[in-house]
């Protein structure tokens, strides 16, 4: 199971990329030489970076039951092993023995938000490996 971003996020993503690249370009082409002109560019290259990244990983991945937040550095835990679950307003944290992981619930599509609250509803949370 993936858990999309939502749409409007990768798209405003992929445009500042787009608009810092843009006006990177523009600088050059207009002889302003100032150290932001590189910075322009760096930081829309980082932005459409980042759009791809996002793109083809998405914010969560569940598979043969391990939960996996995709990010610069993944963090992934076993459904199995979960100790204590949290749900907040605006997120979930989910924690384990080893491993805390924290789920925003503002970047992740309508569809997907039902999909993963339905999975996080059915998970039996085990308390025996928190008190050992």
């Amino acid at each position: 199971m993936i858990i999309y971003f939502k749409k409007k996020r990768l798209n405003s993503r992929l445009f500042n990329g787009i608009a810092s690249i843009i006006m990177g370009l523009l600088s050059i082409l207009s002889d302003f030489q100032f150290f932001f002109v590189y910075a322009w560019l760096i930081l829309g290259i980082l932005q459409i970076g980042t759009w791809y990244y996002q793109n083809k990983f998405q914010y969560l991945q569940i598979e043969n039951n391990v939960l996996t937040k995709n990010s610069l550095f993944p963090k992934s835990i076993e459904l199995s092993k979960i100790t204590a679950l949290r749900k907040y307003r605006n997120s979930f944290r989910i924690e384990s023995k080893k491993q805390n992981i924290k789920i925003y619930k503002d970047v992740i599509s309508t569809d997907s938000l039902y999909q993963l609250t339905d999975l996080l509803n059915e998970i039996q949370v085990n308390n025996s490996e928190a008190s050992s």
